[in-house]
């Protein structure tokens, strides 16, 4: 990283005065930062400034910016076809990109698919195709979820500003996510036997299985600060949607394709699903979200479901090439070593640096979180975030959790720097704690 003039000088502070003025109050940055080019994992600022991202741009850059590859094919596809309307005419390439999705996807059956633009997008159609299928309104989802920001995929999330947003079209019943480190029941992980789950167990037996449409899981809650569920949680909770016959609906949005050092998080417990959507990750950050689905569930009446704008063409040449690009390279292997570097080295961290109550994660989704109250760790996670800042390090936060979420590809080299300004920040801010310096 260098870092040689204040981020927000110059133009910069135009910039952001302009965007003060013109944006919704609901874009919250949480840096004074205006990209201006990003390779690899290494950003440049409207400044001349250069940082070391471990976010991948906020999770949307799996092999960082400017991939040659990526660039190439979507060069290559802006010449001769930018886009044009899966609506109107049928697409070679969608259909390899579903081909090569179906080979690797854990999805129970003969796959189909739908196209639209985001994450969000997909989430959206994916309930609007289940509660069609199934002719059911009320849906199981987890505290602490998050879905997307449509009506229907805000009313299955309970995360943040979102909580209370509810479709009329739609019932949602939010169950106690498996969030050891704060057991949302105040119990002991070590004794409780996963005693979350027998509220979900409560609620299918009073609703009954026959009213609901499916259960909505995020392998990895990323969004509420990198959450992995227990093994024997997951274990049980699948005996208990199967026994029900309860359809399952995964959203790999943030963990796919070969972020957790699998190719869909899913497959670290052996999770089949009967749907799993997919976002702009898949497309190196390009505008798209796609649902795989069981051949009956999307067996949809023509015109039933439609996206104008739905698989542009060069979001789906970028999603080709990233998919080869992981698979070539050796990626999803790479990401599950690195990732068990990467926790060792701030577990052991945590064993010498009070201040770290937990610390998780799979493959290149790690979630570093403050130990004791939950306000006084937003208040360091906060602090944390500023700091590295000022030393050239991009990290994200959540709540009371740091999340790391570096490149796939990231080279070994620049992934240890980041790392050792991260430990070095860490350190300070434990050092001012311990000396009961105000925060």
């Amino acid at each position: 990283p260098k870092i040689t003039a204040y981020p927000t000088g110059g133009r910069a502070r135009e910039i952001i005065s302009r965007d003060v003025k013109l944006m919704a109050r609901s874009y919250m940055r949480q840096y004074p930062l205006i990209v201006k080019r990003v390779e690899g994992a290494i950003v440049e600022d409207l400044n001349g400034n250069l940082y070391i991202d471990l976010t991948s741009g906020f999770g949307t850059l799996p092999l960082g910016g400017l991939n040659p590859e990526v660039v190439t094919s979507i060069i290559r596809q802006a010449e001769n076809l930018p886009t044009y309307s899966l609506r109107a005419a049928y697409s070679e390439d969608a259909l390899e990109l579903v081909e090569e999705l179906s080979k690797i996807a854990p999805i129970r059956g003969d796959v189909r698919a739908i196209f639209v633009n985001s994450g969000s997008e997909a989430m959206d159609a994916a309930l609007r195709s289940i509660i069609w299928h199934t002719d059911k309104r009320i849906l199981l989802s987890f505290i602490g979820a998050y879905h997307g920001s449509t009506l229907a995929t805000s009313s299955i999330s309970f995360n943040g500003s979102w909580i209370g947003c509810e479709a009329g079209f739609m019932k949602t019943i939010h169950i106690p996510y498996p969030y050891c480190f704060r057991c949302p029941l105040g119990l002991d992980p070590s004794k409780c036997g996963t005693s979350c789950l027998i509220y979900l167990e409560d609620v299918v037996s009073r609703i009954g299985s026959q009213k609901i449409a499916s259960m909505v899981l995020e392998p990895i809650q990323v969004e509420a600060g990198v959450i992995v569920p227990p093994r024997n949680y997951i274990e049980k909770f699948l005996k208990t949607i199967g026994e029900k016959k309860i359809l399952l609906t995964l959203d790999e949005v943030s963990t796919a394709p070969g972020r957790s050092g699998r190719w869909f998080a899913a497959e670290h417990w052996n999770l089949d699903a009967d749907v799993i959507c997919l976002g702009p990750q898949l497309s190196s950050g390009l505008p798209l979200g796609i649902v795989l689905a069981r051949e009956s569930i999307l067996d949809l009446e023509p015109e039933t479901f439609k996206s104008t704008a739905g698989g542009c063409q060069l979001s789906i040449v970028s999603a080709l090439t990233t998919l080869r690009i992981i698979r070539d390279e050796g990626l999803v292997e790479r990401a599950e070593r690195l990732g068990r570097n990467i926790l060792k080295k701030l577990n052991d961290l945590k064993d010498e640096v009070e201040l770290i109550g937990d610390v998780r994660g799979l493959g290149l989704m790690i979630g570093l979180e403050f130990a004791g109250r939950l306000d006084l760790g937003q208040r360091l996670a906060k602090i944390l975030v500023k700091e590295c800042f000022r030393s050239g390090l991009i990290v994200r936060r959540r709540f009371s959790t740091i999340i790391l979420t570096p490149p796939l590809n990231i080279d070994e080299e620049l992934l240890e720097k980041g790392l050792e300004i991260f430990e070095a920040k860490l350190r300070e801010l434990w050092k001012d704690q311990r000396h009961k310096r105000p925060i």
